[in-house]
């Protein structure tokens, strides 16, 4: 098997590099963060996450667009927790501190791989949380002890160990070489089963619209310019949800969207994303608008008329504005004058169709991934504007714990690169129990049907792969 050669080969590497970190915990008194990656074999990386079940509560999943790159973690060599207003910035100090004395032997920089946190973040720290969202607090990032990395037709994994006064240098290569049974059965998951046994709107159809008719008549007062109300439809399956065969299900008929898992226990919340947050890599950053919406149609010719009366919608395209602008202006600082926003256009989706405008610029040396998440988060597609006030009417108005829908999900690299994605078209899964999220951007003029027909739109994929609908 070609992981035993590479085992083999990096067994001594990873001995010196655990035996050093050990060395250098004992004396800094300190944990001494060690990673080491190695060349491996083709290995579905949904198998491994699949497959991590079996060791571990802890696994994170991520895939881009098109399957640029995929990288899946299993168990915890370090949790980073953080609450309240500055979680972006704290979480940034901690792993800055950690990764400042790190022993990291990685001969390939291969992006994606080495040490990496995986996870995210609640929407609004401010909302006080409620028991569905107890195992997701305010931030959580995860430093997989294994991490598999798959791009451009090969991978690799990554060890990582964090070493403290206590460890013992034989129970931490134990550990590492438990890494074996990830890769027993290459099986990719099955679908998620059958149809489901009960679905349910929270809060009801109309009580909704009621909330929608309501904000609207206060943007309508000047009050506000866009305010974004979310809601929750909760299923009962008929069995227990699998993430993997769900994330197997969205990587078939999603693939052009971000896929993205966060499991802890039973708990596991997972979707499939179209939209990016930001990315940042050699100080360049990239991000995009994504707001106003509307169906596919079911012929080419329909198809091409609903896009068409997308563009030409003076209530979406103003909603579009106001993104775009917002996302430069959080951005301004950082990147000077090196912010360019490229044409508006049509991001087409499996069954839905979005106003779409890219954003690339370069920010200055030095410059931390979690700063430009905590300067874009939220953008006026998921809070609104001006965002504080928009904060404040959701809370007083939307009546429901957003956790982390909504908000930043994904990666960072020990350079302060990574990427991450809004998590939305999301589900959160415990047992054979999902709760569903769906938003929309309610301004001055929105109709509460409409509002509604596209929340359930935005529905459609997480429903269809957990056997809601076809």
């Amino acid at each position: 098997m070609i992981l035993d050669t590479a085992i083999i080969i990096g067994e001594r590497r990873l001995q010196s590099l655990l035996a050093d970190g050990l060395r250098k915990a004992c004396e800094r008194q300190r944990p001494v963060l060690v990673s080491t990656v190695l060349r491996a074999p083709q290995h579905d990386p949904l198998a491994f996450f699949e497959h991590g079940g079996r060791i571990a509560t802890e696994r994170v999943f991520w895939s881009t667009p098109g399957g640029e790159y995929t990288l899946a973690g299993v168990d915890a060599a370090w949790t980073l927790a953080a609450t309240g207003a500055n979680r972006f910035a704290d979480a940034a100090a901690a792993w800055r501190s950690l990764c400042a004395d790190a022993l990291i032997d990685d001969t390939f920089g291969v992006l994606g791989t080495g040490p990496i946190l995986m996870g995210g973040f609640s929407f609004d720290p401010l909302r006080p949380a409620t028991e569905l969202w107890s195992a997701f607090p305010d931030g959580l990032l995860v430093l997989p002890r294994y991490l598999l990395t798959h791009a451009d037709g090969a991978s690799w994994l990554t060890i990582n160990a964090v070493l403290t006064p206590d460890s013992t240098l034989s129970a931490e290569i134990e550990a590492a070489l438990r890494v074996y049974e990830l890769f027993e059965g290459e099986d990719a998951p099955s679908a998620p089963g059958g149809p489901l046994r009960h679905a349910e709107d929270v809060p009801e159809a109309e009580a909704w619209k009621a909330i929608v008719r309501e904000v609207e008549q206060n943007l309508r007062r000047g009050a506000l310019g866009k305010v974004v109300l979310a809601r929750q439809y909760r299923v009962q399956g008929r069995g227990v949800f699998n993430p993997a065969r769900v994330l197997a299900q969205l990587r078939v008929g999603y693939s052009d969207c971000f896929l993205f898992a966060v499991a802890r226990g039973d708990h596991c919340f997972l979707g499939a994303s179209p939209e990016q947050l930001v990315r940042l890599r050699h100080e360049n950053v990239r991000t995009s608008c994504l707001a106003g919406s509307i169906a596919r149609g079911a012929t080419p010719e329909l198809d091409h008329q609903l896009g068409d009366e997308l563009l030409a919608s003076a209530k979406d395209r103003a909603e579009h504005e106001f993104v775009v602008r917002a996302i430069c202006d959080a951005l301004a600082e950082v990147c000077g004058g090196h912010l360019t926003t490229g044409a508006i256009s049509l991001m087409k989706l499996r069954n839905i169709q979005h106003l779409f405008t890219p954003i690339v610029g370069r920010v200055s040396r030095g410059r931390n991934l979690l700063d430009l998440v905590e300067r874009l988060h939220p953008t006026p597609a998921m809070g609104g504007t001006p965002r504080e006030p928009a904060l404040a009417m959701i809370r007083e108005f939307e009546g429901m714990d957003r956790g982390w829908y909504a908000a930043p999900v994904g990666w960072i690299d020990a350079r302060g690169e990574g990427e991450f994605a809004v998590a939305i078209r999301s589900a959160l899964l415990r047992g054979s129990q999902a709760v569903l999220f769906a938003g929309c951007g309610i301004v001055a003029g929105s109709n509460p049907e409409r509002e509604y027909a596209e929340s359930c739109l935005k529905l459609r994929p997480m429903l269809s792969v957990l056997g809601g609908i076809s």
